[in-house]
């Protein structure tokens, strides 16, 4: 794997040498509520700091902003918590210590832990199943520059063993599994999100409490997969517009358990109308 290292110069010097030449135009798919876009803007990121709630996809998940409240941690129920300064990543796995985790995993294993390909409940969306996964975004309050945070990668893998242990804090995390979903190539942050942690409706947050990005990850990718399969889904943050507060938590819909009651897709509403009339057609951001 090839690890961002948070200090030394010369990884700094690396990670923005990759942002420059590895950087992809990303169409900003901006949907207002009931109507499709009037038009698209280009720029290097899928850009969901936009007003109205802005929504895009990347190799064929969707990314939509969400503002689904209170979701406090006992509400949330995250399987994935990670924090660092700067740059931050982690992966769900209820090994790793009590309490810190490996790489910038924390609260293990009552809030990272282990995840299964079955625990998943599968989300509708004009026609298309996807898995769903929601992230509440700790970052600072309105007006202050640091509430941004990209998410530079995600990676979903499944195994039939605990691999956990294989990748630890240094080795490849392709070591997890099989790759199931992948935003970027390991080591390229090409396809990155921009998201604003204290966007609301009517109002401000910050901080816990409050979801700000959900992702929606179609199921045919998994294909093959056992219901009994772990899932592991890594991620990495702050590259591009840095982490500076607590600490991320990363929820997924569940099979059984507490459900949502489709609070969910209620707040997305006609956006993900818009979005289902076009999951057909190649998005924005997906690769050829």
């Amino acid at each position: 794997m090839k690890k961002f290292n948070k200090t030394g110069p010369m990884r700094l010097r690396r990670v923005i040498g990759n942002l420059r030449t590895q950087r992809r135009i990303v169409a900003i798919l901006a949907v207002a509520a009931g109507l499709l876009p009037a038009s698209t803007a280009f720029a290097v990121p899928l850009d969901l700091t936009t007003t109205p709630p802005a929504s895009g996809t990347i190799n064929g998940a969707i990314y939509s902003t969400i503002d689904r409240q209170p979701t406090g941690t006992g509400v949330f129920q995250p399987f994935l918590t990670y924090q660092a300064n700067g740059i931050e990543e982690g992966y769900n796995t209820s090994q790793g210590g009590n309490g810190q985790g490996f790489l910038d995993t924390k609260r293990v294993p009552q809030w990272s832990h282990d995840l299964t390909v079955g625990d998943l409940a599968k989300v509708t969306i004009g026609g298309k199943d996807y898995y769903q996964f929601e992230l509440d975004a700790n970052e600072k309050g309105n007006g202050n520059k640091d509430r941004l945070l990209s998410i530079d990668n995600i990676r979903i893998y499944t195994s039939g063993t605990d691999t956990a242990n294989l990748v630890g804090d240094g080795a490849n995390i392709d070591d997890l599994g099989k790759l199931r979903y992948a935003q970027n190539d390991l080591g390229s942050t090409a396809n990155w999100v921009l998201i604003d942690a204290s966007k609301k409706e009517g109002g401000k947050t910050s901080g816990s409490g409050s979801s700000d990005l959900v992702v929606y990850v179609p199921t045919d990718l998994f294909i093959g997969a056992l219901d009994t399969d772990l899932l592991y889904f890594y991620t990495i943050n702050g590259v591009n517009s840095r982490a500076d507060a607590g600490f991320e938590e990363w929820s997924a819909k569940i099979a059984t358990g507490v459900p949502d009651g489709g609070s969910t897709l209620l707040l997305l509403g006609s956006a993900l109308t818009a979005l289902g009339f076009l999951s057909g057609r190649r998005g924005v951001a997906d690769q050829a």
